[in-house]
């Protein structure tokens, strides 16, 4: 059944509270959280971290943390293995996801050369931590780039895979969610376990059952933006965004999925 996990924002305290509204057995941080973004060092929330004893402790949090390697394409050519290697060996996760890329819809020639990138660091990455379990980050624009680079993971030894599903939905085209859906599934008939990450369409939900977990900031970026949710929908309310309303959105989330598992399992009943 599909299992919903927060993505904690490092550098945003408000965000740490979803970790006391259900019991968690995973929650997602990101990379790009410990770093400047204009001179691509670590930041003051690293050097906190670090000098708490690692995400364990900064966090407080007994379950499994994994740290994202997925950010934004402008940080990515800046970054190396040895940045990512750094913050693996320094914060102490019990996962990461492996490298990103700039694989979009249509620039098939630009995603090929991407793909030999990622390979190359992901090698040097994995040589780096070799005792700390990688997720495969699955990219490429096409179906076939993407079997194609899950094939390529898989022969590192990784059985559980992350799609980064958010920017198909982003601008609601209809071709770009159906792509979405097309290669999802591609991922989903070659993977033993299957992350969405980004996943943030409630009214979706039972069309993407077939995945193992859903990894979302939803709770947060709704609220950042003046949202609550009610239900599957969101509301507008006044006073500005705070930890409170981000809790009570991420429990509305969670009770969702909590309502298409027992979907599910009735109709599977029956």
């Amino acid at each position: 059944m599909v299992t919903l996990s927060p993505i904690i924002r490092l550098d945003t305290k408000e965000t740490f509270g979803v970790l006391k509204v259900v019991p968690l057995d995973l929650v997602v941080v990101r990379f790009q959280d410990l770093i400047s973004k204009t001179s691509f060092q670590f930041n003051g929330t690293f050097k906190q971290i670090e000098s708490a004893g690692g995400l364990r402790k900064f966090l407080n949090f007994n379950g499994q943390i994994v740290l994202s390697l997925i950010m934004k394409d402008g940080l990515i050519a800046n970054l190396k293995p040895t940045n990512y290697a750094t913050a693996i060996n320094s914060l102490h996760p019990d996962s990461f996801t492996t490298v990103d890329g700039e694989t979009y819809d249509g620039e098939f020639l630009v995603s090929s050369q991407e793909l030999k990138r990622i390979h190359r660091e992901n090698e040097e990455l994995l040589s780096l931590v070799p005792n700390v379990k990688p997720i495969g980050l699955v990219k490429g624009c096409s179906e076939t780039q993407v079997v194609n680079h899950l094939k390529q993971l898989k022969s590192y030894g990784i059985d559980e895979f992350v799609f980064h599903i958010s920017d198909f939905f982003r601008n609601g085209n209809r071709s770009m969610i159906r792509q979405a859906r097309t290669l999802s599934l591609a991922i989903r008939k070659n993977a033993e376990k299957l992350i969405l990450y980004g996943f943030s369409s409630q009214k979706r939900l039972q069309e993407y059952s077939f995945a193992d977990r859903f990894v979302t900031s939803a709770h947060f970026v709704a609220a950042l933006n003046g949202w609550k949710f009610v239900g599957t929908k969101q509301t507008k309310y006044t006073g500005g965004y705070n930890a409170q309303v981000i809790t009570e959105n991420f429990a509305q989330l969670c009770n969702n999925i909590k309502n298409l598992r027992l979907q599910k399992t009735l109709l599977e009943g029956n």
